[in-house]
């Protein structure tokens, strides 16, 4: 019990510094690793240590200033390998490739390098390499929480993130044909701080660069979140 007090006092502080360095920013997001995060304990417990240990994540701001920078229409994507999967793994000891907008001015540049290791924590510690690159994030503007037919799936909003030559990620609603063992919920927390998101089915998942061991494709999963994000 205390280590839970200690650990949520720790977290409300994080917050209101992350708060105090954010006016008004929100935006989209999307993730997707390379292991199932809406999915049943059947799924999960065959899964954990062996699959899971890579993600992409992205943001784009709709509007809103870091670090007193205005951030709005631009993005940032995060590839990231951690040491095994990333509910048991050691954050600090992840590596990852930031993408940066080329459309960010230095100052932006800074701030949103800034912004997303704030968002994503200890395991942007070690960035390994920056690319910049377009970015194209678009996450349609409906989504609904309300069951689907007739097994009680979330209906996350369609979600796209491009940063061309480096990394993709599509999405669709999850749908009752992506019903398994009836068990199915959300096995694991996004990646990323203060989102609003709701699991989706992959249709497509890759990286590719140099940095961080190896490139991956991880298509046709029930593997990504897809959302916003507000501070």
């Amino acid at each position: 019990m205390t280590r839970t007090l200690k650990a949520l006092c720790g977290a409300l502080i994080l917050a209101g510094s992350t708060s105090a360095n954010a006016a008004g920013l929100r935006g989209d997001y999307i993730e997707a690793r390379t292991a199932d995060v809406y999915t049943g304990p059947c799924f999960s417990n065959a899964e954990i240590f062996i699959y899971g240990d890579s993600a992409v994540m992205a943001w784009k701001v709709t509007e809103g200033s870091f670090n007193g920078v205005k951030l709005d229409g631009l993005g940032i994507a995060a590839a990231v390998r951690g040491t095994t999967t990333f509910s048991e793994d050691k954050p600090e000891k992840a590596k990852s490739v930031l993408i940066v907008d080329r459309n960010a001015n230095p100052k932006q540049r800074e701030a949103l390098i800034a912004m997303a290791k704030s968002l994503a924590g200890k395991r942007l510690d070690s960035v390994v390499e920056v690319r910049t690159s377009l970015i194209s994030l678009t996450v349609e503007a409906h989504a609904s929480a309300e069951p689907t037919a007739h097994h009680g799936m979330p209906h996350a909003p369609l979600g796209t993130f491009w940063a061309p030559g480096l990394a993709e990620i599509s999405t669709r609603p999850l749908g009752d044909g992506d019903h398994m063992c009836g068990n199915e919920t959300v096995a694991y927390a996004p990646l990323s701080k203060s989102v609003d998101v709701l699991p989706a089915y992959t249709l497509g998942h890759h990286f590719k660069a140099p940095g961080l061991g190896g490139n991956w494709d991880d298509p046709n999963c029930r593997s990504s979140f897809v959302g916003h994000f507000s501070l």
